[in-house]
């Protein structure tokens, strides 16, 4: 080969390769993956809720064009296996016994007991750590016992949280939220409340509680049964009042005699977030949320029909995206 054709040669190289660079250079591929970064986005939501049991939601802002998958993560679990003075958590999270009792009946195990005028109370110092953060929502879950000689409090999460009994066998669960001053200010809110009522906790029988908030009204369960609130009430829907003390299990000015164990506490946090590409928008039919149940399926309070709407191009192309009723996205 003379050296004549082997510049030819590089020379017809040069013009082909530039000519490919510059044509991948010009594909905008942030167009083509948007829809199955939003479809991965959703999916995610819908994973957790299956996996955990609890309702997911997905939070659209259409103006910041994001998405965002919201789920309950653990965050504490106390089961009261250890000694008399030290309450062991999971996660290093641990508190303190003062003066209540460790019975061998428990739930699972051992338990945590208040007798008739012992004062005792557990503290577990859930303030100092950041993963606390119950603004968007909670889940807590416990297994109670009521002895029926006296009621009182069962336990709270600093001023926010709080969870109240009757020697009757009712329940009342309450939140405060947070609001603003006209000023923009925060402050403390009214107490958002829901009562079980007298005899849903017979004495000496353990029942399973779950009482959670994700920002769309209060929902407790016993034994796997929603207590309902009264029709006529408003739906609480702002944020968690910032948690500012101990959780802390009985009380010593009137705390409820029996036992509680297995008390796992969830807070709702971001498992997955996504910004649209430039030039990309949610269409005007796109939901602020999408609401999945803790079986995957859609809320059906919330979602009647499956959920449609679609990312718009600029250039006026648009990719349709469909949440089915049983949580499949297409």
């Amino acid at each position: 080969m003379t050296l004549l054709e082997l510049l030819l040669v590089m020379g017809l190289i040069g013009v082909l390769l530039g000519a490919g660079v510059g044509l991948i250079a010009s594909v905008d591929v942030g167009h083509r993956a948007a829809k199955g970064l939003v479809q991965s986005v959703i999916r995610a939501a819908r994973n957790s809720a299956v996996a955990r049991g609890a309702p997911a939601r997905v939070v659209i802002d259409r103006k910041q064009r994001t998405i965002r998958a919201d789920a309950f993560e653990v965050v504490g679990t106390w089961h009261f296996e250890g000694g008399t003075d030290v309450v062991r958590g999971a996660f290093e999270i641990d508190g303190t016994n003062q003066g209540a009792l460790v019975v061998d009946d428990g739930f699972t195990g051992r338990a945590l007991a208040f007798q008739p005028g012992s004062r005792g109370r557990a503290e577990i110092p859930v303030q100092l750590y950041s993963a606390y953060d119950l603004t968007e929502g909670f889940r807590l879950e416990f297994a109670l016992r009521l002895d029926g000689q006296s009621g009182g409090r069962v336990l709270r999460i600093g001023e926010s949280v709080g969870v109240d009994v009757s020697a009757a066998g009712a329940m009342r669960v309450w939140l405060v939220p947070r609001a603003q001053d006209r000023t923009g200010g925060e402050l403390k809110g009214g107490k958002a409340t829901l009562e079980a009522s007298a005899g849903t906790f017979p004495p000496g029988r353990w029942r399973r509680v779950s009482f959670h908030y994700d920002r769309r009204g209060l929902a407790l369960e016993v034994d796997g049964v929603r207590i309902e609130p009264p029709e006529d009430s408003e739906p609480e829907t702002g944020p968690v009042w910032r948690i500012d003390g101990p959780l802390v299990i009985g009380d010593a000015q009137g705390g409820f005699t029996g036992s509680i164990d297995a008390l796992v506490l969830s807070a709702i946090g971001a498992s997955e977030s996504a910004r649209l590409p430039d030039g990309v928008e949610f269409s005007a039919t796109t939901p602020a949320q999408i609401v999945f149940d803790g079986g995957g399926n859609l809320d059906r309070s919330v979602h009647r029909e499956p959920v449609r709407f679609a990312l718009e191009q600029a250039e006026g192309r648009t990719y349709a995206i469909v949440v089915g009723l049983y949580g499949t996205v297409e």
